[in-house]
């Protein structure tokens, strides 16, 4: 286990959080907007004693680096005191090489001294800033978990794992080595200031003007900079939930082909980031500008006042001078080195103000609320009392109006109506995932709010309509069910016999046994390995696990082939005996044996009583039991369909996967589409290679790179200049003080000042205008590639939605951060290594090439040998923080899965090992890295030392003058700066370089499902009137072994209506995907209209003849109209608003839909929350019939419909089958959906074993009799 967050940073309100943070809106607490200041200092508060005692050593390092880099000035001071004398005619001293050796073993000293520190400080730093943010992450995935579900409603936190994750690596930027370096500037300040005041306070009283200058600009941008960024980071956050719930709909938007409208929805956020952003183009441009300006024309002023000085007599010599001007001039310099990385700072304080508007929100319903009574027996017993209750995002929309109900104890009750009438609220109300707007629910007589939250979950245990596993074994998703019980923590053994029992009982046992790896089998993101009733079963033995008192079935078998579902039915009736039982049904053959049916519409009761009782009387149930009647010939009473028991004509039906090896061809091709989006097994290119392939890749920003490059080449000429004025500056006192050509000098230091100040200007602008357009325009082209691979990308375990979406802000906040102001600089700093380099030689060969080839060598090796080091590094930090991510995302957008489970201590739990697992993995990296960079950030210290003893001693030889001497070794000097400065930007090498190789590939592969110029005008012949399946064979890339088609062959004539039935799991819905071309086959063909293979054709061709209605229907954010137009596939085009409506009423959905106080505008919601699941099916069925496609596909496409609903949808399917020769392709658990079907498929082991009408295979009395039979009422 990891370090524990302190038990005041789990609070919302903590010390860091007072009650004055708090303020009320239309009666709900709802967080202040905090200052960027404050929260970045409150982030300090997520420390631990550890963590704060480690800070403490980086604080004194860090401040010991900055002395040690201020005593520098005294020590040049000396040395230009000692060589002035060769330029003012004094005689040399006997001991003077004695005297040179002694100051420069102070380099040396100094240079010690600064390698120490920079490597403790930078350490500690780093690793410190992981753990604070390690400990933000925690307290804000918490405070996520702790939300009332309302709050995801509302859907306008953004994507909480993105934030998790980007936000969090703002702020360990932040507040890791580059604070150090912060920390380290300050101090350099205030010691460079004490040194010019004890060497001569009446020049640097002069010269200090230059600080508060310096501080109102860098404190007045970073205030705006601060107010900007939050916004922006805002936007992000909103296209991070945006991109989020559009990955998790990746087979919609390949069906309908909405790659480019969704795209161009999720740029819209990036517009309106980027539009803010290019308001900092003249905040940065003056920035820069102004600091440059106030530096030189500081030291101009410096010397125009020393040498009068000089002249005066007031000070000693140029040494005295230089001292002090060195002095302001390196405070100066500090100052401005603040300004590069006051972006990060920035970003860090805006990041986390973001995160703290969460982490205040207080929870009216809050699962981590230890509080509230926890009876010691529980009998069940369930009273609803005049209840009234609206969504909070629709509050003047009733769905129960004054509702009462008696729930006995130990007793079955169904709740049965239409779609909407308020089942499945009732079932919300009771988990507590709402409140009651008025009236109350109690539970043995206890009103269900003075209840403990997690007790009442653990004993009341819920399988949703459309089920929700994780990212893990089954086991461990069946596992879930344990946590909060006594069994929670038995050994494995133990809780592996319970979780098979219940496997068992939820007739899962078998095909559980049959996967690659039985119960340690990985189901894949969200279950996504297994079919629809595999997930069912799974999740309801995850329910009966624990063995609870109160059982919420919400739809829990419409997943279910009709066999296992007269199984799993017989198995809740047992699990139901004794227990509580409330079953939201529309099937009624599962509950005709409640003891209470209860039929509901628009939020009231219009009748209740047993099944026989109903039927007789003849009302509204018995219409409904009426409809869902199946003929079949009369089998007489030997034939029981759920008994489990294997019927001589009956086969296993969960044996339907086997394990076979292909012939070489087929495995050859699985293993290459298996490997194709391996990402480790991809080529990497070098920063150098990255970087200009980015500059190639943006055609777009040529100008502005050309500006960048002409600035760049112009602000490092200040260098060499300053330079050639420093070694002029000392010439005026050879052989006697020249007054007027030092103010001629002193003037030109002004003049180099104003020319800075366009330069800079420009500079600011430009590097602010490349940045935010990277910002933009890698997020898109990263979505948009995203979005465009093949199904087969998204089933690999590294590609989680939440590591995916997490990846897309960070890479792009890596590219932002190196070619905006990062790449500018950094291309000065190599033009002033070069110019200065080329300079110090060229004035003095025999000391530039012993200054150049000794210092900036070792500075390069050291650089590259740490950029390597840190890659690594960061490479496996990102790999854990992504699979943090994907706890967060996947727990997140199944809140009501984890809240239902009381699973969210555990969640957190997994999240935060993932997160201790990532810092732990760090330490021996990052202890090695900083040793490289603090070795590049002290070497100068050594060059400095033998650039002036080496120097000296040609002086003293007479090879060179003190000209020479100065110009020479203050460029080899600007030169190692220049070096150290690029070096500084070592992380963001590693990063970016990393980010762009991720990039380039994910850009590069192109998906084998896709427009080509071969197939770009190869359509179908007749526009997809018939298909014809030839041994048709299937294995998922991933799992080649287990084939799940097995040589299928079939043929469709025009206007066709057919069916797929048979277990789960069977091969039907792989058939609907490969029909969708989602994969091709392994082996065998589908040929379309007689032509054509399916495989040659062009995919968005054949696509818009074809539409699609999934098992789990899936909505994108937006309203009802924006998600019923993506059936038509007209990029930017409007869509009739009375094409909306005839499909809407072809779907049942204009009547739901005229009824909401919006109608067609009203919001879905993110995945069509806001909506119930009938509701969210029918606008799915919607959207499928308004293209009028020629081929319909539907699998289960109306298992979430309430019978009434049903049998409309089912006649405007049937109806609209019939024309034009349109071919109606449903699978189909509900058989009374498909009795019509021209032809029924039975599959069987990824085979077809039966085919015929429905009469046709009644009268054949085989399995698909006996499915007919198990849904008869």
């Amino acid at each position: 286990m990891g370090e524990k967050v302190p038990e005041n940073a789990n609070l919302g309100l903590n010390p860091g959080s007072p009650l004055s943070a708090i303020e009320s809106i239309n009666g709900e607490a709802v967080p202040k907007q905090m200052s960027a200041t404050r929260a970045f200092t409150r982030i300090f508060f997520y420390g631990t004693p550890t963590v704060w005692c480690l800070q403490a050593i980086a604080l004194i390092a860090a401040c010991g680096s900055g002395v040690a880099l201020a005593l520098v000035n005294l020590v040049l001071g000396n040395f230009i005191t000692l060589l002035s004398g060769f330029s003012s005619g004094q005689d040399v001293p006997a001991d003077f090489m004695s005297l040179v050796s002694k100051q420069s073993l102070y380099f040396v000293y100094i240079g010690i001294a600064r390698f120490g520190c920079i490597y403790i400080y930078s350490t500690t730093m780093t690793y410190t800033a992981l753990k604070l943010g390690r400990n933000m992450r925690h307290d804000y995935m918490r405070s996520a978990l702790r939300q009332d579900i309302s709050f995801f409603d509302h859907g306008s936190a953004g994507s909480i794992s993105m934030q998790a994750t980007s936000n969090g690596r703002l702020i360990q930027s932040g507040t890791s080595e580059k604070l150090g370096q912060m920390i380290q500037a300050t101090a350099t300040l205030i010691a460079a200031f004490i040194i010019a005041f004890v060497t001569q306070w009446k020049l640097t009283l002069i010269l200090i003007c230059i600080v508060p200058a310096l501080i109102l600009m860098v404190g007045t941008a970073g205030g705006i900079d601060a107010g900007i960024e939050t916004d922006i980071l805002k936007l992000y956050a909103q296209a991070g939930a945006f991109a989020e719930s559009s990955l998790g709909n990746i087979r919609a938007i390949n069906a309908f082909s909405l790659g480019t409208r969704i795209v161009d929805r999720y740029s819209v956020y990036l517009e309106q980031a980027r539009t803010l952003g290019r308001k900092k183009d003249v905040l940065y441009g003056l920035l820069f500008a102004g600091e440059y300006f106030v530096m030189f024309a500081g030291m101009g002023l410096a010397f125009w006042q020393g040498i009068a000085m000089i002249a005066r007599g007031e000070v000693d010599g140029i040494g005295t001078v230089f001292t002090v001007l060195f002095s302001v001039v390196i405070a100066s310099a500090m100052l401005n080195s603040i300004a590069p990385n006051m972006v990060t700072f920035t970003r860090a304080a805006s990041a986390a103000a973001e995160l703290f508007e969460l982490i205040d929100r207080p929870s009216r319903i809050d699962p981590f609320d230890l509080s509230g009574e926890k009876p010691a027996y529980l009998d069940g017993s369930i009273d609803i009392r005049d209840v009234t209750f609206s969504y909070p995002t629709r509050p003047n929309n009733p769905v129960l109006d004054g509702f009462s109900l008696h729930v006995p104890a130990g007793k079955v009750t169904a709740l049965v109506g239409a779609s909407g009438s308020g089942k499945s609220t009732i079932i919300g109300l009771l988990e507590r995932w709402y409140n009651p707007s008025y009236g109350e629910i109690t539970l043995d007589g206890a009103t269900l709010q003075n209840l403990n939250l997690r007790w009442l979950r653990t004993n009341m245990r819920l399988v949703q309509q459309e089920p929700v596993l994780f990212n893990g074994t089954v086991f461990e998703n069946i596992c879930n069910g344990l946590v909060g019980t006594p069994w929670e923590h038995l050994p494995r053994d133990e809780r592996l016999a319970r979780v098979k029992d219940a496997a068992q009982t939820a007739y899962a046992h078998d095909f559980i046994e049959a996967l690659p790896q039985r119960y340690e089998t990985r189901i894949g993101e969200r279950g996504g390995l297994l079919s629809g009733g595999q997930k069912q079963r799974i999740a309801i033995a995850r329910s009966i696990v624990s063995q609870p008192r109160i059982l919420l079935l919400d739809e829990a078998t419409s997943a279910l082939d009709p066999q296992a579902e007269a199984i799993v039915q017989k198995a809740l009736d047992k699990a139901s005996e004794g227990r509580t039982t409330i079953v939201v049904a529309h099937k009624l053959k599962t509950i005709q044996a409640a003891d209470n049916i209860v039929v509901m519409k628009q939020g009231k009761i219009i009748e209740q009583g047993p099944h026989g009782e109903l039927v007789a009387r003849g009302g509204a149930y018995a219409t409904l039991v009426r409809a869902q009647n199946l003929s079949t010939y009369d089998r007489g009473s030997d034939y029981e369909a759920c008994d489990g028991e294997e019927k001589p004509g009956d086969l296993a039906l969960e044996k339907s996967q086997t394990f076979s090896r292909h012939d070489t061809f087929t495995q050859e091709k699985l293993a290459l589409l298996r490997e194709r989006e391996d990402y480790g097994r991809a080529s990497k290119m070098g920063i150098l290679s990255t970087a200009s392939k980015l500059v190639r890749a943006t055609p777009d920003l040529k100008w502005w790179y050309i500006l960048a490059l002409i600035t760049s080449v112009l602000g490092a000429g200040v260098y060499p200049g300053q330079a050639l004025l420093l070694g002029n500056v000392m010439d005026v006192f050879d052989p006697e003080l020249d007054q007027s050509r030092g103010n001629f000098y002193a003037l030109m230091f002004f003049i180099m000042a104003i020319c800075l100040l366009f330069v800079y200007m420009a500079m600011g602008w430009v590097s602010n205008h490349i940045a935010q357009a990277y910002g933009h325009d890698i997020r898109k082209r990263t979505f948009a590639a995203y979005l465009r691979q093949d199904l087969r990308f998204f089933d690999r375990p590294e590609n989680t939605i939440g590591s995916l979406t997490s990846r897309l802000d960070s890479d792009a906040q890596s590219l932002f951060e190196l070619m905006g102001f990062n790449i500018t600089i950094i291309m000065l700093s190599i033009v002033t290594i070069i110019v200065c380099s080329i300079l110090s030689i060229a004035v003095s060969w025999k000391l530039g090439l012993v200054g150049v080839f000794a210092g900036i060598p070792p500075m390069i090796l050291g650089g590259v040998i740490r950029v390597r080091v840190e890659t690594k590094m960061d490479s496996d930090i990102d790999a854990k923080f992504s699979k943090s991510a994907s706890i967060a995302s996947e727990s997140i957008t199944a809140i009501r899965t984890v809240s239902s489970l009381a699973i969210e201590e555990d969640v957190l739990l997994r999240y935060t090992n993932e997160l201790d697992a990532a810092i732990s993995g760090s330490r021996t990296s990052l202890l090695s890295m900083m040793m490289f960079f603090a070795f590049t950030q002290s070497i100068e210290f050594f060059v400095l030392a033998l650039g002036f003893w080496w120097g000296s001693k040609l002086i003293a030889a007479g090879d060179i003058d003190f000209y020479q001497f100065i110009v020479s070794f203050m460029a080899v000097y600007f030169s190692g700066q220049g070096c150290a400065t690029t070096l500084t930007f070592a992380s963001s090498f590693t990063k970016a370089n990393a980010a762009a190789n991720y990039f380039f590939w994910l850009c590069d592969i192109k998906p084998t499902v896709r427009e080509t110029d071969q197939n770009k005008d190869l359509v179908p012949l007749n526009g997809c009137t018939s298909y014809d399946f030839d041994n048709v064979q299937f294995a998922y890339p991933l799992a080649p072994d287990t084939r799940v088609l097995k040589g299928v062959s079939l043929t469709i004539s025009p206007g066709e209506f057919v069916a797929f039935v048979g277990a789960s799991g069977c091969g039907k819905s792989t058939m609907i995907s490969l029909l969708e071309r989602f994969y091709d086959p392994t082996s065998g063909q589908i040929i379309i209209d007689g032509g054509h293979h399916l495989a040659d054709l062009n995919p968005r061709v054949y696509r818009r003849a074809v539409s699609l209605v999934q098992q789990e229907p899936t909505l994108f954010p937006g309203s009802i109209r924006d998600n019923i137009s993506m059936g038509i596939d007209q990029d930017g085009e409007e869509v009739d608003d009375e094409m909306i409506k005839q499909a809407c009423l072809a779907a049942n959905a204009w009547e739901f839909i005229s009824s909401l106080p919006e109608g067609l505008n009203t919001p879905c919601g993110t995945g069509g929350a806001q909506l119930s699941g009938g509701q969210r099916q029918r606008i799915a069925i919607a959207r499928a019939l308004i293209r009028d496609p020629r081929v319909l596909l539907l699998d289960e496409a109306t298992s979430a419909l309430d019978t009434g609903s049903e049998r409309i949808v089912q006649a405007a399917l049937m109806e609209a089958a019939s024309k034009n020769s349109r071919i109606t392709i449903a699978v189909a658990h509900r058989l009374s959906t498909v009795t019509n079907a021209n032809r029924i498929f039975v599959f069987h082991g990824g085979k077809i074993v039966e085919a015929g009408s429905h009469s046709e295979l009644v009268a054949r009395g085989g399995i698909y009799t006996g499915m007919c039979e198990a849904q008869n009422i």
